[in-house]
């Protein structure tokens, strides 16, 4: 076994290669952290050679990090999802980010599996070679789960040389459940399955099994069928509720040597964090309460930090060999039998003893929750879980569950004012939805949860906070201030990715947003006054311009209808829209721009939509107001001397048609 923690285990599976869809399941969650703290790793860069990765250096402000993720995923886009089980996710802050977010309770038991899986490519163009990463343990999509606990888990790369047809199999019935779960709607479910269904699949691998628990098939039996055992050690932060059930007994019976981790206390090492009628119980039937052997202690201290033991493992000798299984699989009914689990089943690994031979004792127990640790004992009642997402491009809200209920839903705010109501739900048919949408965006610009109440069968009102998700979110006005044209026309010349996340970063801290949230960094009254520093070379707008257009063009040809929406639909600050709101008269920062250069760039974006035949759209009506109304002012004025209006009308006319001309090549010494 290697020592890391979660969240070095997977920037190092992924090093030097592209995530272009993932997906994840879970049963705590933190989203703010997912988001912070998870989301970075997978979006790598492409280096300038082509050949390799790098990982952006961002902010450690969380309001401005959030922005610079925003930016980043508009520049490379690709699908993440997450499952996690409402009933026990927290979440201290709103996400943001643009991530299919789906909640889900079976009716027995909990969604307790940990999956990650994601789609992997090269960022070498000329290698079109594509890899599954497949993961599973007992990490949570925590901070304590991918950075604080003593956590287990395992990775394999399915690949063309390598994709055992047994574990393709297995994993994909997995993959398949949540597909349905999600209502057969998710984007990255649907991709990482394609990439799987692609590989050419290998001869079956003797010596890994992967486990899917869903109440169809138990732990134990599972273990069973493999070979026969004759000593067993369990890692396991929690028990079952009675260490005298049938499940449990039937699986101990199984070997003659049964030996279990004492869970002890990281800060009292007197104390036990399991229930002295559990330790009772199961030392009856034959356990042995055991400590860690000296040199796993040793790995585990090496930061003399307390750690919570929340690892699951499963060690199993037979006259053959040692087996390893490594999952989300405690050691309590619940897990055995009815919450959906998932692990790896390692075979003649090798493994080294992980418990010490002397059994141990405390002087303390304490209980420990079993809600925390999948443990839920009731079946859930109350207003079931809505997967909702809202798209800002269409102003469309999609519900994707599959569900039944016979009460209409009001989606709250916090002000408990309507944002939305949802007729009764039904299998069979896509509800009617109704949207107070002025209020829903103003809503969902700060945040996106949202209260969800309605009445039961016996008229009382129940309701639940839901995440909403959202979609096409370059099209959700953004928080930043507008950029300087100078910051502008550097991004649609192509500005390198560190250089648009410093400028992020610098119109974040002039935003409120990064005021309200910001705790410690020192933002100096230099940072409140947007720099006054704009281009005085017409050539530099033609430049910056051939370079946007010749984007754009490649996004049509490749059909890159997302390139596409950002710059034409999105309400960016690096959008036409965006260049549009800066160079607005209206506008007061537009007022420090020199008339000609506002005019140059609102011809120029005026060219660019006609480039791509976008002639009767909202944004090509607006451009050519604003310049009619810059035409007829009195702020351009004419070198010659001239005050005809037809004869400035006529020139206006030519000088647009030949600016445009010469803003088809590239200027100021550089190739055509």
């Amino acid at each position: 076994m290697n020592y890391h923690t979660i969240s070095d285990l997977v920037a190092e599976s992924i090093e030097g290669s592209l995530v272009t869809a993932a997906f994840f399941s879970t049963f705590s969650f933190e989203p703010d952290f997912f988001e912070l703290e998870i989301m970075p790793l997978l979006l790598s860069q492409k280096s300038e050679q082509g050949q390799a990765t790098y990982q952006p250096a961002l902010s450690t402000n969380d309001a401005i990090r959030w922005q610079q993720l925003e930016r980043l995923m508009a520049q490379r886009h690709f699908d993440i999802s997450v499952v996690y089980d409402p009933t026990v996710y927290r979440c201290e802050r709103s996400p943001r980010l643009e991530v299919a977010y789906h909640g889900y309770s079976p009716r027995k038991g909990c969604q307790h599996a940990k999956l990650i899986t994601m789609v992997l490519e090269s960022p070498d163009e000329d290698v079109s070679d594509k890899a599954v990463l497949f993961g599973t343990g007992s990490f949570n999509l925590t901070r304590a789960g991918w950075w604080d606990n003593i956590e287990c888990g395992h990775f394999v790369k399915l690949t063309d040389e390598w994709a055992p047809n047994n574990l393709c199999t297995s994993i994909l019935e997995a993959l398949t459940f949540y597909q349905q779960v999600t209502a057969n709607r998710d984007i990255a479910l649907e991709k990482v399955i394609a990439a799987i269904d692609a590989l050419p699949k290998s001869a079956d691998e003797e010596q890994i099994e992967f486990y899917f628990g869903r109440g169809d098939k138990s732990f134990s039996d599972f273990i069973s069928q493999q070979r026969e055992y004759t000593e067993l050690e369990v890692v396991s932060p929690y028990f079952s509720e009675s260490g005298e059930n049938n499940e449990i007994s039937h699986f101990l019976n199984q070997f003659e040597s049964r030996r279990i981790l004492l869970p002890i206390d990281p800060r009292d090492d007197s104390r036990a964090k399991v229930s002295e009628d559990i330790y009772k119980e199961l030392k009856v039937q034959g356990v042995q309460w055991c400590g860690w052997r000296n040199n796993v202690t040793q790995k585990l201290k090496e930061k003399e930090i307390p750690r919570e033991l929340h690892a699951k493992v499963y060690r199993m000798s037979a006259l053959e060999g040692i087996d390893l299984f490594i999952g989300s699989v405690n050691f309590s009914y619940k897990a055995f039998k009815e919450n959906i689990e998932a692990g790896f089943l390692i075979k003649n690994c090798g493994q080294d003893k992980l418990l010490a031979d002397k059994s141990i004792i405390a002087s303390f127990f304490d209980d420990i929750q079993g809600e925390k640790h999948g443990d839920i004992v009731n079946e859930h009642g109350g207003l079931p879980v809505l997967n909702l997402s809202y798209c800002w491009k269409e102003k469309t809200l999609t519900i994707n569950s599959v569900l039944d209920w016979q009460h209409s839903i009001k989606l709250m705010n916090d002000a408990n004012e309507e944002l939305a109501s949802i007729q009764k739900l039904n299998n069979s048919a896509q509800p009617q939805v109704s949207l107070m949408t002025e209020r829903l965006e103003q809503h969902l610009k700060n945040t996106s949860l949202v209260i969800a109440i309605s009445f039961d069968h016996e008229q009382q009102e129940v309701r639940r906070e839901l995440i909403l998700s959202q979609q096409n979110v370059f099209a959700r006005p953004s928080v930043l201030p507008p950029l300087s044209l100078t910051d502008l026309l550097g991004i649609f010349r192509g500005m390198s990715t560190s250089k648009v996340l410093q400028i992020t970063e610098h119109y974040a801290k002039l935003s409120e947003l990064a005021l309200m949230y910001s705790s410690n960094e020192d933002l100096s009254d230099q940072l409140q006054a947007e720099s006054q520093n704009f281009f005085s070379e017409f050539s530099e707008i033609n430049s910056a311009f051939y370079h946007l257009n010749m984007t754009l063009s490649q996004a049509r040809q490749e059909n890159d209808q997302r390139t596409l929406d950002y710059y034409l639909l999105g309400k960016q600050p690096d959008s036409l829209h965006g260049a549009l709101h800066l160079l607005t008269t209206e506008q007061k920062h537009s007022q420090d721009i020199d008339p000609v250069i506002r005019y140059l760039s609102l011809v120029s974006i005026q060219g660019t939509l006609e480039q791509l035949g976008e002639f009767g759209g909202d944004l090509a009506t607006l451009v050519r107001v604003e310049i009619s109304q810059l035409e007829k002012s009195n702020q351009l004025q004419l070198t010659d001397g001239k005050d005809d209006p037809a004869y400035n009308a006529k020139f206006f006319t030519w000088f647009k048609r030949e600016f445009l001309n010469s803003a088809q090549f590239e200027t100021s010494g550089e190739k055509a």
